[in-house]
């Protein structure tokens, strides 16, 4: 019976310890954030305009967005 306690007692703290390990995982330790990345190639796609204009701001977008990538995916990692 005393084994039993004893490795339900284990259990029950390693569970408690690996929870609250989990709550305390810094931002940076959770993963890629790709929310930065061609963010304003994706914002072109995503507007409500003539398909026309939208044609004419792609190359830009994508050129800014091509220039800004090194930011974009540090901020990926910071975010």
């Amino acid at each position: 019976m005393y084994k039993l306690r004893h490795r339900v007692l284990i259990a029950s703290l390693a569970i408690i310890v690996a929870s609250e390990l989990t709550l305390a995982t810094p931002t940076w330790a959770r993963g890629f954030d790709d929310e930065y990345v061609f963010a304003a190639t994706r914002s072109v796609n995503d507007m409500e305009m003539n398909p026309a204009l939208k044609v004419t701001l792609f190359p830009v977008t994508i050129v800014l967005d091509t220039v800004f990538l090194p930011f974009a995916v540090i901020a990926g990692f910071v975010a």
